[in-house]
């Protein structure tokens, strides 16, 4: 009985020095609002500090790194900042380098002082090196080898020891999770952690998660401040140590702990299939009897040339899967129409890439009825009624039949598939592309009017200016001009505005719904996505609009979907 249990215990111990490290160790955390900040060290560098207090470019960063516990160690960790290893005390100067990341791996205190042409200042950190798992095995195979007296415990030991550190490696794939708040000189929280696959080109679904009662209750950091650098949308590819950002919001102003956690939570995607790409061949135009389709597994070598915005429509494959509908309350720029709930989608489906361009309208139903002229720019000026018909295509939901001399009547003839709108629920779930927050990068918005997540994201009101996709003007400008979101579709945030087939409805309710279809009849039809003349809040994820149907402005245009 004795044995048994001292082999028991060993188990215990070995699984848990080789278990998945998805919770970090606690460490300091102060919310408060921050009144003097840390110098820029490179003002164009993503994790530079946000403000400055030397005038002027920094000329010099000297950091003297101190082990406050041993200083026998080697201080291999500090690579980022010395090719050589640090014992004791180091003193390297820079100038004109590019920004290092801080090792927030033991204690070492590092005493940085920032030079520029007319100021020098002060910053210190502490941070730790964590314990190899190898060095918990140790401690597990030292302690049952103390506790055994028989040869016979100590092998069983050593068999379960090698079992569960095998299993156990096999399906980690997230450790050496550590983190450390960048106060008193910034309120962001530096995450460190590590991703393992046994996949040659793995894919990940990451999340963030906080506590400041060890575990008990949680938070997604996604949905209580922004997330940026890696996996800042939601994905992360390859293996490897990566290194997140998260902001707190002000909500976090008033909020200390002296032991909060950081978890993440990894999860390996299902590698795509092939057909990832339906590309539809519009060359023949208007005078073609058909429209051949092909299918790509990725994209394309050297990316999506101009022929895929023009005389070739492409769609990306979008696997069914779940997702919650809506924003949280305390999202910015939120509207009361915009309830969080549950929904289920079924069926796979294909969505455009890009928003129909003009040329493509043009070539599958002649004609441009466009304002701002452009091949490669979206087409608006395009009821819903000109897509569906305003006969048999404003049957939705009752069947899904179209005029035969609408844009998708056409569509359907010349490929024989039954091509049509996004429901409001296939937009939204293609739009977040995993992610929970207002913006699909997986971030939430700094500013409801004026956002810089929002500038790289899509065209809207306060960046008409920037002179992408070779437009300056007050109004959109070519498709696929700013960041796609994690599956490869762009400007689902901005641009124009994208008709939905669903009639609009206030209240969406908060119970869940699988495959919903909307209204079974209504005044408006929804669309989706913000456009040039909307500031950041109306090009949310969540934000809702409508019009009647017989309505096309400048504003408005579509992307088409398919259900194989």
């Amino acid at each position: 009985m004795k044995n048994a249990i001292l082999v028991g215990i060993a188990a215990l111990v070995c699984i848990s020095a080789f278990c998945d490290e998805c919770w970090s160790s606690g460490f300091r955390f102060d919310g408060s609002e921050i009144t003097e900040e840390a110098i820029i060290l490179k003002p164009t560098d993503p994790l530079a500090y946000s403000s400055a207090l030397a005038e002027g470019e920094p000329k010099s960063l000297t950091i003297n790194v101190e082990d406050t516990t041993n200083p026998e160690i080697s201080a291999s960790v500090f690579a980022d900042y010395s090719e050589t290893a640090v014992e004791g005390t180091e003193t390297w100067d820079y100038t004109d380098e590019d920004f290092k990341d801080f090792p927030t791996d033991d204690t070492y205190l590092l005493t940085e002082t920032v030079t520029s042409d007319t100021d020098s200042k002060v910053l210190k950190r502490t941070v730790t090196i964590l314990p190899e798992p190898m060095g918990l095995l140790l401690i597990a195979f030292i302690g049952a080898l103390i506790l055994r007296k028989r040869t016979k415990s100590l092998i069983a030991v050593l068999a379960i020891i090698t079992i569960c550190s095998f299993n156990a490696k096999a399906d980690s794939c997230v450790s050496n999770v550590n983190c450390m708040q960048m106060w008193p000189f910034d309120r962001s929280v530096i995450i460190n952690y590590t991703l393992t696959s046994n996949s040659a080109e793995p894919v990940f679904d990451v999340k963030f998660y906080g506590s400041f009662d060890n575990g008990e209750t949680t938070f997604d950091l996604a949905e209580k401040g922004t997330i940026t650098r890696d996996g800042a949308n939601g994905t992360i590819s390859g293996t490897g140590e990566f290194k997140t950002i998260w902001t707190p919001d002000e909500s976090f102003y008033e909020t200390h702990s002296d032991d909060m956690l950081v978890k993440v939570e990894a999860k390996e995607k299902t590698p795509p299939d092939s057909n990832t790409y339906m590309v539809i061949d519009l060359s023949g135009g208007t005078n073609a009897t058909s429209f051949a389709i092909n299918y790509l597994d990725d994209v394309p070598e050297g990316g999506w040339t101009e022929e895929y915005k023009t005389t070739k429509l492409v769609l990306r494959k979008v696997e069914a899967g779940k997702f919650t509908m809506g924003s949280p309350e305390d999202e910015r720029g939120r509207y009361d129409n915009e309830v969080q709930h549950e929904v289920i989608l079924t069926k796979d489906f294909y969505i455009g890439v890009f928003e129909t361009t003009q040329k493509q309208y043009e070539l599958i139903k002649g004609g441009n009825p466009a304002n701002y002229q452009g091949d490669a720019r979206p087409v608006e000026y395009v009821s819903y009624n000109m897509i569906r018909g305003s006969d048999k295509g404003s049957g939705w939901p009752a069947n899904s039949d179209v005029d035969s001399d609408s844009f998708l009547g056409v569509l359907r003839a010349k490929t024989n598939q039954a091509f049509d709108l996004p429901t409001e629920a296939q937009w939204e779930y293609a739009c977040r592309a995993g992610t929970t927050t207002a913006l699909n990068n997986g971030t939430n918005l700094i500013g409801v009017y004026d956002d810089s997540n929002m500038n790289m994201l899509g065209r809207y009101c306060y960046n008409y200016t920037d002179g992408k996709g070779g437009y300056s003007e007050y109004a959109h400008t070519t498709v696929g001009s700013y960041l796609p979101n994690a599956w490869g579709l762009y400007d689902m945030h901005g641009n124009v505005l994208e008709w939905c087939l669903d009639w609009y409805q206030s209240d969406l309710g908060s119970d869940p719904a699988t495959d919903p279809k909307g209204n079974t009849e209504g005044r408006y039809r929804l669309l989706r996505g913000g456009s040039y003349n909307a500031n950041a809040a109306g090009c949310r994820s969540a934000n809702r609009y409508y019009y009647a149907p017989s309505d096309g402005i400048g504003s408005i245009g579509f992307r088409v979907l398919l259900v194989p």
